[in-house]
């Protein structure tokens, strides 16, 4: 049995993202995609080289959750990644989630440089 949906639920709650990078490559569709959207909700930026990865995924399900997940998330070390996404993407959902994401990281990287 693998990881539960549950398990990944209780692993976001209590901000455990070495656990949920675990889950990001399980065998489940499903748990990717949960542990994915749960490292958004942690906030925790060390996770973004890691999720950056799955940008290259054969399912374009993960891709989108990711570009997603990187554009909550909001680190600046994800713009070019999400920039070779809204690029060189054949999947219209995933180019148009990149673009929002991509908006989303560079207002966020600005409001950070204002208040530096």
């Amino acid at each position: 049995m693998g990881i539960s949906l549950s398990k990944i639920e209780k692993w976001e709650k209590k901000k455990k993202s070495k656990k949920l990078l675990g889950a990001i490559n399980d065998g489940d569709t499903e748990v990717r995609i949960r542990a994915i959207r749960a490292l958004a909700a942690v906030q925790d930026p060390e996770v973004v080289n890691p999720l950056s990865n799955l940008l290259r995924d054969p399912s374009p399900d993960i891709r989108l959750a990711t570009v997603e997940s990187l554009g909550i998330i909001g680190s600046g070390r994800a713009l070019e990644f999400v920039r070779f996404l809204m690029e060189n993407e054949e999947d219209e959902r995933v180019v148009e989630a990149a673009k929002k994401s991509f908006e989303k990281i560079r207002e966020k990287v600005r409001e950070e440089e204002e208040s530096a």
